[in-house]
């Protein structure tokens, strides 16, 4: 029985890998592209770091940082987690150039907004 446990953690392990190392080679193929797009929303998830027994403080939140894409032209939006410094830049009904390279996020672009100078 042990045996069976151990060989279904390593086959669920190489599934994991192997679908990890298709995307990425996946996407490796795949010609960089842009479109405009503007941003649909944006939202943080944490994550809490695992501590010891002996420690008595935890330690502080991993923050992930995701922002929703809408292309202009019509389509599906795209979630994509980015950068805090990006994130911070960003508010939902920006537009700008999206360039994105099979399923990943490769930057994003913000229009220029021009100032009235009255």
């Amino acid at each position: 029985m042990d045996k069976l446990v151990l060989w279904g953690i390593i086959a669920v392990a190489t599934l994991v890998i192997g679908r990890q190392l298709y995307v990425h080679l996946h996407n490796n193929a795949q010609a960089q592209h842009s479109l405009k797009a503007a941003v649909a929303s944006k939202h943080t998830r944490e994550f809490m770091g695992r501590t010891s027994p002996q420690e008595t403080e935890l330690p502080p939140p991993r923050v992930d940082y995701y922002v929703r894409f809408r292309p202009l032209a019509g389509g599906d939006e795209r979630e994509f987690r980015v950068s805090e410094h990006l994130f911070e830049q960003l508010t939902p009904q920006d537009t700008g150039t999206l360039v994105i390279q099979g399923s990943r996020f490769i930057a994003f672009e913000p229009d220029q907004v021009i100032l009235d100078s009255d």
